[in-house]
C-alpha cells in the first residue's frame, strides 16, 4: 500500500469548491485503481487529505492518465484559488495495513463544522 498525505490552508470562502473538487477528483481515481481518499480539517483549521493506492507506481500512472483531463476546469480552477497555502506533500509506503472497513453512516457523509 501506498499512502499520500496532503496538507492546505484554504479560504473558508472557498470551501465549498474545494470539498466539491477533492470529491471529484477521488471519484475519478477510484476509477483509476485508487484505494479512496478522506478529507479532513484539524483544530487548526489546516485541511488534510489521504489518499491510498496499491502502489506509488499505480498513483503516478493513474494520475499521468487523467491529466489534461478538464472535466471540470472551472470547479478545479476555483478550488485551487481556495488554497491559502500548500504545506509540502508526504508519501508514505505501507509496512502494515490494518485498516477496516468503518461501518456506513449517511449521517457522517459530507458533514463539515
Amino acid at each position: 500500500m501506498f499512502v499520500a498525505i496532503y496538507r492546505w490552508r484554504i479560504d473558508p470562502d472557498g470551501e465549498h469548491d474545494f470539498v466539491a473538487n477533492w470529491h471529484r477528483i477521488t471519484r475519478r481515481g477510484l476509477a483509476a485503481g485508487s484505494g479512496g481518499s478522506s478529507l479532513f480539517r484539524d483544530a487548526e483549521g489546516c485541511w488534510v487529505a489521504i489518499a491510498r493506492w496499491e502502489s506509488r507506481q499505480a498513483r503516478d500512472a493513474a494520475m499521468r492518465s487523467l491529466a489534461g483531463d478538464a472535466v471540470d476546469a472551472e470547479l478545479s480552477e476555483r478550488a485551487r484559488r481556495a488554497v491559502l497555502q500548500r504545506f509540502p506533500d508526504q508519501e508514505l509506503d505501507g509496512v502494515l495495513d490494518c485498516w477496516a472497513p468503518l461501518p456506513a453512516n449517511p449521517t457522517a457523509q459530507g458533514r463539515s463544522r
